[in-house]
């Protein structure tokens, strides 16, 4: 089997999205509109998959799903889709959109059903592709994503900067909320408290939490250290760099993904 890597799409691809996109006569308009939100499968240097997300607050639509030709049967459509479906989540979108000519049958067995294209969401209904770059023939799809169990491959958490110094992903369910972060030598979460319950383990290095009784625990790998709910702290690294995992409840808003 040829070895295939799966990553988020940059600049540089879009002339092969596009590319790959006419040859399987889907649309191509917008592609560098949305490539911040393309996924891409790469064979060596050359581009053989692909798949879009235009993401609209809590709905999305799917498109841009194409396989070149000598890479079809293999299952590649399907794990492009698969990490998708985990990204859409990941932005907080609860349900799926996606018009189809030809493969209304491959979407079927994913759990997508027929829907009146004129009872859809605003957002979607404006989108180029509703508005005329499929045909009125295209078959309106729809599956609602906020209910299901999510498998998250490590490709789709992308790391994204939070306070200098430090990036972090956040994956989250409607009570429950999981993030990691890395932080660099010498990085600082100034004073502050939330609603969110918290409790981090340390990966790697140290976190040194300033608590509000005025102690200042170093928190090495492996140790855990739990926070309650609205108690004022603050954390720093030391000379090295750590890695962490925090655990939330309620969730934390503010490292939610939206739009």
């Amino acid at each position: 089997m040829l070895h295939r890597i799966i990553r988020f799409a940059d600049s540089t691809d879009v002339e092969s999205i596009t590319q790959l996109l006419i040859e399987a006569g889907l649309p191509a308009r917008g592609v560098s509109d949305y490539f911040n939100h393309f996924l891409v499968a790469k064979s060596g240097k050359t581009l053989v998959g692909v798949v879009g997300l235009e993401p609209y607050g809590a709905f999305g639509l799917l498109r841009s799903l194409a396989v070149a030709p000598a890479h079809r049967g293999q299952g590649l459509g399907r794990r492009l889709y698969e990490r998708m479906l985990a990204y859409a989540h990941l932005r907080g979108i609860e349900a799926l959109y996606l018009l189809t000519t030809t493969v209304e049958g491959f979407f079927s067995t994913l759990g997508f059903e027929i829907v009146d294209r004129h009872r859809l969401p605003t957002p979607i209904r404006a989108t180029e592709e509703f508005q005329g770059l499929c045909p009125s023939s295209a078959v309106c799809m729809m599956k609602r994503i906020d209910h299901e169990a999510h498998y998250y491959p490590k490709e789709i958490l992308r790391l994204e900067p939070d306070v200098p110094g430090a990036r972090m992903w956040g994956i989250s369910l409607h009570k429950a909320m999981l993030t990691y972060f890395e932080a660099e030598p010498n990085c600082r979460f100034e004073r502050h408290r939330h609603e969110s319950e918290q409790i981090t383990m340390v990966l790697q290095g140290s976190l040194f939490f300033e608590l509000e009784d005025g102690r200042i625990v170093e928190v090495r790998e492996g140790d855990v250290i739990a926070i309650p709910s609205n108690l004022s702290h603050a954390v720093h690294t030391g000379k090295k760099k750590a890695r962490a995992v925090d655990a939330w409840s309620p969730v934390m808003e503010k490292y939610k993904k939206q739009g």
